[in-house]
């Protein structure tokens, strides 16, 4: 019997040494490229789309961009002014035209660049192997991979800023590069550019980054040099075009004082942490079990002195944490808005704490592959979850929109719910209006869709807002079709 096991042991560690040789013959960069397939092929396989955020915001204002219509980079809404949000939407129309696929380009080349930013940070900080078990790691992180095909901001600073922390520290790693610090500036820029919320993330990693190294160097200066170059274009845009450099600062605040918030002190508690009996459609289950297991990675951390430098990537996510859960606005110092997608922003962290972690508690290679693939199959019923939760949310669209599309082309009536997404989905080639600022003798030859939205079926303010021959349509309308969807049946009608 000792004899079998010692020939089963010498069996495995030949196994493990030969998986070692095999995995070293392959070099670092070509296991990436594995990871970004991989990373990719799940964001297209949950593919979600534009969503009922701010995104057919975005989509509008980037629409108006492809087409030389700058306007509302200057207008009142804080969503057009946000031009790394608009500006390369834009680009993507102009190329591919406007689609659910063209918009989310984006958003997906962002995320992408996120896992690549993680692999070489871990490999600055550790090294390479601690890169590529977070760089996989962070593949999977499911709320990462529901909003990389939405057009939410955050996906967006997420990359820039990660991908200025890995300047700054090539620049501290290597000598005569200042140019890497004027260039992390300019990455922390593009992110304000997205969204102004950079300020409180950089701010947070810099304290925590100064606090653990206890250095500062002269040559720090020259992030904020890079920073200015793009708030400075930014200022002189603006001034250009509406002779008020401050344009977008204005704008934000006004906006500050119009919007209202989230203001549930359980919110991120209840979306973090609850794994069991989860409600995808309140946000819950969009970071699986990531949070348990930084818990327990920051533990090994803190407990393993060499890797000290790892600390405050521990530090900014406590600091950042404080700020969403406790943060105000400017604007009368309002409770900043909490949503389940800034939590997007926390991803490498969580993934280089774990993914050293995974690379340090086993010296065989098998065993990192089976942790990581353990982590892999223990988070997918949440990424399942998450993405059926939001495609749900536009159903009720797509399903006009797929019945609309094999009509003869007329003009559209709907409500204000439905609208921007049907002008999207049809490319804004189709005239389709808005039904709470129409008037019957109006609506001749047209299709008319009632109960198209679950704002107006679900929300008694808006269906108030309607009009009473969409409340109780006109007899010698024509009923074409009842269409099903999650929440709601929306009639299409043909006005003669």
């Amino acid at each position: 019997m000792l004899d079998s096991l010692r020939s089963l042991s010498n069996r495995s560690g030949k196994l493990d040494e030969s998986l070692k040789r095999f995995l070293r013959g392959i070099k670092p960069e070509i296991w990436l490229i594995l990871i970004l397939i991989f990373a990719l092929s799940l964001r297209l396989y949950f593919f979600v789309g534009p969503n009922i955020n701010d995104d057919v915001d975005y989509v509008f204002s980037a629409h108006e961009v492809s087409e030389g219509r700058f306007y509302p980079l200057y207008g009142k809404s804080i969503n057009a002014i946000r031009s790394m949000m608009t500006a390369p939407v834009a680009l993507f129309f102009k190329i591919f035209g406007v689609g659910i696929y063209s918009a989310s380009i984006y958003p997906i080349v962002c995320s992408l660049i996120t896992i690549v930013s993680v692999f070489y940070i871990g490999k600055i900080l550790v090294d390479y192997k601690v890169g590529l078990v977070s760089a996989a790691i962070l593949s999977f992180y499911p709320v990462d991979i529901v909003f990389s095909t939405q057009l939410v901001p955050t996906t967006p600073v997420t990359a820039f800023v990660t991908l200025g922390l890995l300047l700054f520290l090539y620049g501290e790693k290597m000598e005569k590069k200042l140019t890497l610090f004027v260039l992390s500036g300019v990455m922390i820029g593009l992110s304000y550019l997205a969204n102004i919320m950079t300020f409180f993330i950089v701010a947070s990693i810099a304290f925590s980054y100064l606090a653990i190294n206890r250095k500062i160097r002269k040559e720090y200066l020259l992030i904020a040099l890079g920073f200015l170059l793009v708030f400075s274009g930014e200022t002189l845009f603006m001034y250009a075009n509406t002779g008020n450099p401050w344009h977008r600062l204005d704008v934000f605040h006004e906006t500050e004082r119009m919007i209202g918030t989230n203001t549930d002190m359980n919110y991120y508690q209840r979306v973090m942490l609850k794994v069991e009996g989860v409600n995808f459609n309140a946000q819950e289950g969009n970071l699986g079990i990531f949070v348990y297991l930084f818990i327990v990675a920051s533990l090994f951390a803190l407990g393993y002195e060499p890797e000290k430098k790892l600390w405050f990537l521990i530090v900014s996510f406590f600091l950042i944490m404080s700020y969403f859960q406790f943060g105000v606005m400017t604007a009368g110092f309002k409770p900043i808005a909490k949503w389940v997608r800034y939590l997007i922003v926390l991803g490498p962290v969580f993934s280089l704490l774990i993914g050293y972690m995974f690379e340090k508690v086993t010296k065989k290679a098998y065993l990192k592959i089976i942790l990581v693939a353990l982590f892999f199959s223990l988070t997918l019923p949440f990424i399942i979850g998450s993405a059926q939760a939001y495609r749900s949310w536009t159903e009720e669209f797509t399903v006009e929109y797929d019945y609309l599309k094999g009509l003869p082309e007329k003009t559209v009536y709907t409500d204000q719910g439905s609208l921007g997404f049907l002008q999207f989905y049809f490319g804004y080639e189709w005239d389709i209006k808005i039904l709470e600022k129409s008037k019957l003798e109006d609506i001749k030859d047209s299709y008319v869709i009632l109960d198209g939205s679950r704002g107006v079926v679900q929300n008694a303010v808006m269906r108030e807002n309607l009009p009473d021959f969409a409340k109780n349509p006109p007899k010698e309308w024509k009923l074409l079709a009842v269409l099903e969807s999650w929440a709601v049946s929306p009639k299409i009608y043909y006005a003669p």
